[in-house]
């Protein structure tokens, strides 16, 4: 009950956290498009427009800085119609476009690497020769002391080890037969 209750918090957190982030990255998005505004259609800044896509990509994901991406190209569209330009309409749309697809390229580079990072961080690997023992299987430690085998697995891995018996084992050790698995 009591675990199920901290479960419970710590979702209540990480949503709220999100929430916030998320509020966060729209509102420099806007502070992007008002400073894109103002300094009209002959000075452009695209670098800027990658900050919010990239953070909204690494702390929320693909979908969303997918979204930001899109949603950033076509208010440049709103803006030359606000600004007196001799550009056509398909000098426009063509940038826009060109806009949303490296916008979109720079999203999925955002996100496997986010991707990867985590992926990495739940690894843990061992690596190396292992001294260990013919007979009794423990592990021969740097400081030269021998600890079983399950022990060393726990202390230098997040892998968690089970108990059981294999089929020949079951049947040296105890004249037991398991019945067929088919």
């Amino acid at each position: 009950m009591k675990r199920e209750k901290t479960i419970t918090k710590i979702k209540e957190l990480l949503l709220t956290k999100r929430k916030f982030q998320f509020i966060s990255w729209a509102i420099l998005s806007f502070l992007v498009l008002v400073a894109d505004y103002f300094t009209g259609p002959f000075i452009q800044f695209p670098i800027v427009y990658i900050f919010p896509i990239v953070f909204v990509t690494w702390f929320n994901g693909r979908r969303w800085g997918l979204l930001f991406a899109c949603i950033l190209s076509f208010a440049r569209i709103f803006f030359y119609f606000l600004w007196i330009v001799s550009w056509s309409s398909l000098e426009v749309v063509v940038n826009v476009l060109i806009r949303m697809i490296v916008f979109s390229l720079i999203v999925f580079l955002v996100d496997s690497e986010a991707k990867r990072r985590v992926l990495l961080e739940e690894v843990k690997v061992l690596r190396g020769i292992l001294p260990i023992c013919s007979f009794c299987k423990k592990i021969r430690t740097e400081s030269n002391i021998w600890i079983p085998l399950e022990e060393y697995i726990n202390e230098h891995s997040e892998a968690e080890l089970s108990h059981g018996y294999c089929p020949d084992c079951l049947r040296e050790h105890y004249g037991v037969e398991l019945p067929s698995q088919k």
